[in-house]
Formats: structure tokens, sequence, C-alpha cells
């Protein structure tokens, strides 16, 4: 009898797992070969990539996050996933669950000078070290981009 519960506890595992859509991931980006959508610029620096997946699959790629969030403040898509590269490991990490320090010194595509953190955590730790502000998604959100433009490079959307 246990057996048999367990065969059935496995196919209805199995089953259930089938049945879940699979969750959006990040693309691969080729440098120098793919364009920002929001600047047009030809994205040369992959740590400081960001991406949209769309809800219909559709990639939207940014070379700067500051590019990023320029474009869900005025486009607002509804979209699947976003990612950006975490500012020490560089690997992709949850833009929506992501953590940023934005500071003149930190080097970023378009000078927006933003970085991001896979917990607050980290995030703290940078901030202690190397000075900055931080914010959550929705403050970057709710925050005028032309204010974080550093010395000398303006580039307006």
């Amino acid at each position: 009898m246990k057996f048999k519960v367990l065969i059935l506890m496995s196919g209805l595992f199995f089953l259930l797992a089938a049945c879940q859509s699979k969750a959006a991931a990040p693309i691969d980006i080729k440098s120098n070969e793919e364009s920002c959508t929001e600047c047009k610029m030809g994205i040369e620096e992959l740590k400081s990539a960001a991406q949209i997946i769309l809800e219909d699959g559709k990639p939207l790629l940014f070379d700067d996050i500051g590019c990023m969030i320029n474009y869900l403040r005025q486009k607002e898509p509804k979209y699947e996933a976003a990612f950006i590269h975490d500012f020490e490991t560089e690997d992709w990490i949850d833009f929506d669950k992501s953590t940023f320090i934005q500071g003149t010194f930190i080097e970023s595509p378009m000078s927006y000078g933003i970085a991001g953190f896979v917990s607050k955590e980290k995030a703290s730790q940078f901030q202690k070290e190397h000075g900055g502000d931080m914010y959550s998604k929705e403050e970057l959100l709710r925050t005028d981009m032309k204010s974080f433009k550093s010395g000398g490079m303006e580039h307006d959307h």
C-alpha cells in the first residue's frame, strides 16, 4: 500500500511540475552586436547591461540600468521578468528584488552611476565602504534620472 501511495505522489509531482510555466530567464547579450532599446548606443560593457523580458517573451536590452529605468518610467511595459548584473559578482539577478546604490563614482556607460545588488545587506555593505545613496526599485522608478548624471557626459533620451 505504501508503495502505491509513493508512486501516486511521484506521478502527481511530475504532473504538477510539467504544468508550471517556465520562468523567464535572461538572454545572452553579444557585446558590440546588440544596441540599447532606450538610447540606441551599442552595448559594450556587459557588466552594466540590463534587460526586460516582455510578457510575449520578447527581450528588450539596455546598456545601463538608468536607461532601463527611463524606459520603464516612460513606456510602463508589462513584463514577465527584468534582470540586471550584480555589481559584485556580475551574475544576472532579478531587477525587481534588487537594491541599488547610486553615486557619481560608479562608472556606467550612460553615466547614471547605478549599481545593483542581490540584497539590501550587500548594498549596505558597499555603501558603508564607498558611499552613495541607496534605493529600492520602487524608489528608482520615482526618481528623476537626470539628477544622476555624473560629470560631463550628458545624454538626453
